[in-house]
């Protein structure tokens, strides 16, 4: 473990982004992890292959501790902070290597967003002028390849026990896809989508663009657990436990529906239906469903009713630890795990 540990260090600390190499190993491996999947807790789809839904409700899995993670858009420190945080008295790595903890992550693995804004216009600057691989796009990248490198790491070392959701911005060929991958091209301040593929493209090939891409469209979109589910974000509109492990064919734009919902866009009703669909009849009333997506201001907001607690706020180091047999509490159970 304590290898481990300062492996995933070394991705971070790297002056250097990842060889072509290094990062193709990790990809195919990852990629393997994901295809291969248990299917006592990710069923197949119809077509025998993983599907979009991640299930923990059996009895074993209720008697461990989660941790969900919001969007960590190239925080590979926030990630590895939360290995670090100790939950009575073990590090959440020791507990993942015990098989004694669940962390499931919303996604949204790359692009820095507001925390690099003026990263991100210098290096617009210099792509328009046909520096593609330029010095603040390398600076942008080493974030989001080592936070990679990490998930990827932890990935093939707990592949039961760690976990991570598609987000919308798993889409690094930034392609508009819509109907069978929920992908639709992505920008904000400049044109962060194109940038990203063609720097890798430049930088590496179209290998490790379609590896990459393998990756992303491998991730399960949901996850159900006894008394609480996750996607990355708030469900649009109404669908069935079959659409989402049907993920990839599903005519319902499934995984649109819970990457892409903007605050207010969302039917209502939509997250007391999954629960219904996902976790039973009764569910209960203390059932919870978590999301990122969007930023919040403070700690988190409500909605659905107060049903969906939403705890994307990319200024805090916070994740949502829901340990067995007790009712979650945002307000206490929502915490800050950064190491100053």
């Amino acid at each position: 473990m304590s290898n481990l540990r300062t492996l995933l260090q070394s991705y971070l600390d790297s002056p250097d982004l990842p060889s072509h190499e290094a990062l193709l190993s990790l990809l195919e491996t990852g990629v393997s992890s994901l295809e291969g999947e248990n299917a006592a807790y990710r069923p197949r789809d119809s077509e025998g292959n993983a599907g979009g839904l991640l299930d923990f409700t059996d009895e074993k899995s209720a008697s461990l501790p989660v941790i969900v993670v919001p969007d960590l858009h190239g925080r590979g420190k926030f990630l590895l902070d939360i290995l670090d945080f100790e939950l009575s008295g073990e590090t959440v790595l020791s507990l993942l290597e015990k098989g004694e903890m669940l962390v499931c992550c919303v996604g949204d693995i790359f692009h820095s967003e507001n925390r690099g804004r003026a990263r991100w216009k210098e290096a617009f600057l210099e792509s328009m002028g046909g520096n593609l691989v330029n010095e603040a796009m390398k600076a942008e990248m080493r974030e989001n390849l080592s936070l990679l490198e990490i998930i990827l790491s932890l990935k093939s070392a707990f592949a039961s026990h760690f976990h991570i959701l598609k987000g919308n911005h798993e889409n690094v060929l930034n392609e508009n896809h819509r109907e069978k991958y929920g992908n639709v091209p992505f920008r904000k301040f400049c044109d962060e989508g194109n940038m990203v593929a063609e720097f890798l493209r430049h930088f590496y090939d179209d290998l490790i663009l379609h590896e990459i891409s393998c990756f992303e469209k491998a991730l399960p979109i949901c996850a159900a657990f006894s008394r609480f589910v996750v996607s990355h974000a708030e469900p649009a509109t109404r669908f069935s436990r079959e659409e989402i492990i049907n993920y990839h064919k599903s005519g319902s734009l499934v995984t649109f529906a819970l990457t892409w919902t903007a605050n207010d866009a969302a039917e209502d009703g939509t997250v007391a239906h999954l629960f219904t669909e996902l976790l039973g009849e009764d569910a209960g009333e203390n059932a919870v469903y978590f999301s990122g997506h969007r930023p919040v201001l403070g700690t988190y907001a409500l909605r659905q009713g107060g049903k969906l607690v939403q705890i994307h706020n990319p200024e805090i180091e916070q994740v949502a630890v829901i340990l067995p047999n007790k009712e979650f509490d945002p307000e206490r159970d929502i915490v800050d795990v950064e190491r100053k």
